[in-house]
């Protein structure tokens, strides 16, 4: 265990630097949070617009993450009555593959707005006699490839064959939002790795293999009553303040952070005297 790792750790201890770590002073907007909110939960028709607070409901450290060993195999039984089956088996792992340095489990509460009003209108628009080009022109706001594999078709034609209406739902606009509206809570695990150094590509490969393995061993929800679940936990990494950024030309912290941001990840950096 590096020194860098040993101190955080004996840091968090203190409830109140866990607190800073997840609220930075002057991030009066709680940027951090959102974004590890939003690393787990995609709303469909909601937008976070304020966080009121993070509650931090358990603390741990040094948490093994086991990605499950999956062992698969075909019996094939001959004539005169020939059988055959497969047998799919998961073992969990001896020894755990991956650690996360601390475990937070959280309680976010935020206020939200719709984006989408309630639906006002249906028309029908028929295409059967439409060629691609006008079809495509028509509506340009569509895309024509992807709504073909969504629709399971393999071409312009066979899209008119079975769908000669093209339905348009008309929604009114939102609502304005409301601060006073009542607030929703949201579940949010936090897995957070220390980083002595900023080796981004030994960093992203920790991420995510520690990422898929948590995936594996607590499998999530696709989605909830808002939206799209998209991991078991959010993830934050830990590097250190760099002494003088003016020292490291190639990188910097936005940029490091935008790196792991681009993989759904967050990144905090801590000043340790």
């Amino acid at each position: 265990m590096d020194d860098f790792a040993n101190r955080l750790m004996i840091r968090y201890l203190d409830p109140a630097q866990v607190d800073l770590l997840l609220v930075p002073p002057g991030d009066t907007a709680r940027r951090r949070v959102r974004a590890l909110l939003a690393s787990v939960y995609e709303p469909h028709l909601l937008e976070v617009k304020s966080v009121d607070s993070v509650v931090v409901s358990a603390k741990n450290f040094q948490v093994p993450v086991s990605e499950p060993l999956t062992l698969l195999g075909d019996w094939e039984k001959l004539p005169p009555q020939p059988e055959q089956s497969r047998v799919r088996v998961e073992i969990p792992r001896t020894e755990p593959a991956w650690w996360t340095d601390m475990s937070l489990e959280t309680t976010v509460t935020v206020r939200t707005a719709l984006t989408q009003g309630a639906l006002e209108d249906i028309t029908a628009e028929d295409i059967a006699n439409m060629s691609e080009q006008e079809f495509t022109e028509r509506f340009a706001f569509l895309d024509l490839p992807e709504l073909m594999r969504k629709s399971g078709v393999g071409d312009y034609e066979e899209l008119q064959a079975d769908f000669s209406r093209l339905y348009h739902l008309h929604f009114s606009d939102p609502p304005p939002f409301d601060p006073a509206a009542p607030v929703r809570k949201y579940r949010l695990p936090i897995s957070v790795l220390f980083f002595p150094d900023l080796d981004l590509a030994a960093a992203l490969r920790r991420l995510v293999g520690s990422r898929r393995a948590l995936n594996s061993m607590r499998p999530h929800p696709g989605e909830y009553e808002g939206g799209a679940i998209l991991a078991s936990s959010a993830w934050l990494a830990v590097f250190p303040s760099p002494p003088d950024e003016t020292r490291l030309p190639s990188v910097d912290t936005e940029q490091v952070s935008g790196l792991l941001a681009s993989e759904g990840f967050v990144a905090a950096f801590e000043n340790l005297p």
